[in-house]
């Protein structure tokens, strides 16, 4: 009997000196069960840096879906760690071509879903509430409802939405297509098909839902409990979820109790909270840092394929870039290699065409129309364009009018893409070229390049379709996501045969039909595929890249920080006192009589 005593006077020791030195754990708390006893203990806490704020909290309203939506929102599929499609909330799904068989659709997509989730509210989730999130996102005013156009009724609202979801019973739903899209894996699969409560869905609308100060719901191992616009966004660990996708090792809670996004957009100031140990976790870090922190022993850099490419994008409207030739003389006199090599530290491939080689519509495009550094040939394509040093005087020269060749080439002033425009201008001058630089900041570079004011714009994006080269040169996006002015009927419909593709296949022999019709008109020169590059302190465990990028469902609860990092105050002052508790209790079982059991 005197062991359970002594063990419980252990206990009820260790909860009081815990009580005496934790900051806001009361005597209340001080049980010492499994869940009273993370709380004698400080929170286990993991700040990750961003360099801006965030937009909003909704799919329905933003092209920014990254950070801490991924930890909140679930979606039906996701992606593992090496990119492929695997379940989410969604346990199985079927894309099932209906044409022939008398079914009053073309085609059809049947859902199984999990069961036993909960919304962070307490609502159920089920085939009903996928039903009214689906609704909501088809709504004329959503950013996102594209990508539902595919379902029955969604473009014109006939009988919407019943016509098209239709819920067979709690846990299957299935949505009545008018062609076989194929494109709703992958749609359903990254956070702009997030799964939001629709109970706080309707209570916030349309206007108000994910933004400051309104409602933020999910189902995800993650919690908002706070943001502050500008400076934070804080979230604490679901302690109800135990459904994590299949590829994740811990199926829930996480392991940690808290997430803190700091939002810091000066890079100094930023670099230098993550050196002191401030923040555990940077993200897209640049190639230059990258380089430094390669040799920090206390830093892990995590690296891996990006979605996309860096690349300058002329104005196909604005003479002379109106010409192919010309601008596809451009591609074959950059040398990437030294790019790559200089300004990157290798951390990146060489960008011989427009799609990342992760994608198959970039690894299926023959050689033959790759780009290359090749001066002989871009000399060549020059002179075909009508341009020759005639005056011997290193420049090009029309040949028509006698003017010497100018590029003015617009950049960030992010010191990456000086440092890349830079080894640009060079190239370009290397072959006759003038070339003249100026610097803007992001925003202000792609609000005027949308406008239409520039010649030539040094910019970079990332997605992991193929589907991006219609927002970036369907004629339907001049002004808007198509900065390079690029018309072209035999481009447009290429994308108009891989929307309404019945097979991937079909799908993906379209889009690099699509992605070959540009390459050899030429609205943009590739520089290079990025990586991602995070650099991560040694104590958190568990961190990885997804080779699909940011905007997809993030494994958190694998993700751990080693219990050695406790705040010093709370480890000096436990340690010692539960020592001596600890020897005291052991001198009296020491010394117990065997009766005394």
């Amino acid at each position: 009997m005197k062991v359970r005593v002594v063990a419980l006077l252990m206990g009820l020791a260790v909860a009081l000196v815990a009580s005496a030195v934790v900051p806001g754990l009361s005597s209340a708390d001080s049980g010492f069960g499994d869940a009273n006893v993370s709380k004698m203990m400080a929170d286990v806490v993991l700040v990750i840096a961003m360099d801006t704020d965030i937009e909003v909290m909704d799919p329905a309203k933003t092209a920014a879906m990254y950070g801490p939506p991924s930890m909140v929102y679930e979606t039906l599929i996701t992606r593992d760690k090496t990119g492929a499609y695997a379940p989410g909330l969604a346990e199985a799904w079927e894309l099932r071509d209906m044409r022939g068989t008398g079914y009053p659709h073309e085609a059809l997509f049947n859902i199984t879903l999990k069961q036993g989730v909960k919304f962070h509210d307490g609502s159920a989730f089920n085939s009903s509430a996928v039903k009214r999130i689906l609704n909501y996102y088809a709504d004329n005013y959503s950013w996102n409802q594209y990508v539902f156009w595919s379902v029955y009724g969604c473009q014109n609202k006939t009988g919407w939405p019943d016509s098209g979801l239709w819920c067979r019973d709690a846990y299957h739903l299935t949505l009545n297509l008018t062609w076989a899209d194929v494109a709703l894996i992958f749609n359903l699969s990254n956070l702009y098909g997030s799964m939001m409560s629709p109970d706080a869905l309707e209570s916030d609308g349309l206007t108000d839902y994910g933004t400051p100060g309104h409602k933020v719901v999910g189902t995800g191992p993650f919690i908002l409990q706070e943001w502050v616009p500008g400076d934070h966004v804080t979230l604490t660990r679901n302690g109800n979820y135990t459904w994590g996708a299949p590829w994740y090792t811990n199926p829930g809670p996480a392991k940690i109790d808290k997430v803190i996004y700091r939002i810091i957009p000066d890079r100094a100031t930023r670099f230098a909270a993550f050196e002191s140990g401030a923040i555990h976790v940077l993200q897209q870090v640049p190639p230059y840092k990258a380089f430094g922190f390669s040799s920090a022993s206390d830093v892990t850099l995590i690296t891996g394929p990006g979605q996309g490419t860096y690349h300058i994008d002329f104005n196909c409207e604005k003479a002379p870039w109106t010409d192919s030739t010309l601008r596809k003389a451009f591609g074959y006199a950059v040398n990437r290699t030294l790019i790559l090599d200089v300004v990157w530290h290798g951390y990146g491939e060489e960008g011989v065409n427009y799609l990342a080689p992760i994608e198959p519509e970039s690894r299926k495009v023959p050689a033959m129309y790759n780009f290359s550094y090749d001066v002989v040939k871009s000399e060549q394509l020059f002179l075909q364009a009508g341009w020759d040093d005639t005056d011997s005087d290193g420049w090009l020269e029309n040949t028509t009018s006698g003017n010497e060749l100018t590029l003015p080439l617009w950049t960030t002033n992010r010191a990456e893409e000086v440092a890349m425009s830079e080894l640009l201008q060079q190239a370009f001058q290397d072959v006759g070229v003038h070339v003249a630089l100026t610097q803007y900041s992001e925003d202000m570079l792609r609000t005027m390049a949308s406008a239409g004011m520039h010649d030539a714009v040094l910019l970079w994006y990332s997605w992991p379709r193929a589907e991006i080269l219609d927002w970036q040169f369907g004629t339907w996006a001049m002004g808007g996501s198509n900065i390079a002015y690029y018309s072209d009927p035999v481009f447009d419909n290429y994308v108009v045969n891989w929307t309404l593709a019945n097979t991937e296949k079909e799908f993906s022999d379209n889009a690099t039909a699509g992605h070959i019709r540009l390459l050899t008109k030429a609205p943009r020169v590739p520089i290079l595929y990025w990586h991602q590059i995070d650099a991560v302190h040694n104590n958190v465990t568990g961190w990885y890249a997804n080779p699909y990028g940011m905007e997809q469902v993030f494994d958190i609860v694998d993700v751990d920080i080693a219990p050695d990092t406790l705040v010093p105050e709370l480890s000096t002052l436990i340690v010692p006192v539960v020592g001596i508790i600890a020897v005291v209790a052991f001198g009296g079982l020491m010394s117990r009589r065997p009766e005394d059991d």
